[in-house]
């Protein structure tokens, strides 16, 4: 596998009761040369352990509900998107794209990133830590 990606989403809720996806991901991170994760994702990683001892990032509105699904995880309140070793995860959905350029950047080139985002008529924020949502982490518990 070279990049397994984990979405997020309201099914993340539901999923990290799922024992067989759990393992599967698990297993199927330590074969990938890339893991990501955006939103909610990354407590589907941290629940199958995955993320234990990393420094990840998750969905704003849901960061109480995802990080409590491992304390073994360093997580990130103020960032975009986080890079530890081979495994990225992004704050929200948007965030998650300019994770994914970052991801193009690291694995093909910056000028191969900066096609794509132009490609996509898309501003690409390459700072990981401008992150202008970190106040509200914990609003809600919605997403």
């Amino acid at each position: 596998i070279d990049v397994l990606l984990v979405p997020g989403g309201i099914g993340t809720r539901r999923e990290v009761n799922n024992p067989e996806l759990l393992d599967w991901l698990k297993e199927r991170s330590q074969q990938a040369e890339l893991v990501a994760a955006v939103c909610t994702g990354s407590a589907l990683l941290a629940k199958a352990g995955v993320l234990d001892g990393l420094r990840a990032t998750t969905n704003k509105m849901a960061f109480g509900w995802a990080t409590s699904q491992s304390e073994k995880v360093q997580w990130q309140k103020q960032a975009r998107w986080v890079e530890d070793g081979k495994v990225f995860s992004s704050s929200g959905v948007s965030t998650g794209i300019d994770m994914s350029l970052a991801v193009i950047a690291k694995l093909v080139s910056e000028q191969a990133a900066e096609e794509a985002a132009n490609f996509a008529e898309y501003t690409w924020h390459r700072d990981a830590d401008c992150d202008p949502f970190a106040s509200v982490v914990g609003m809600s518990e919605s997403a």
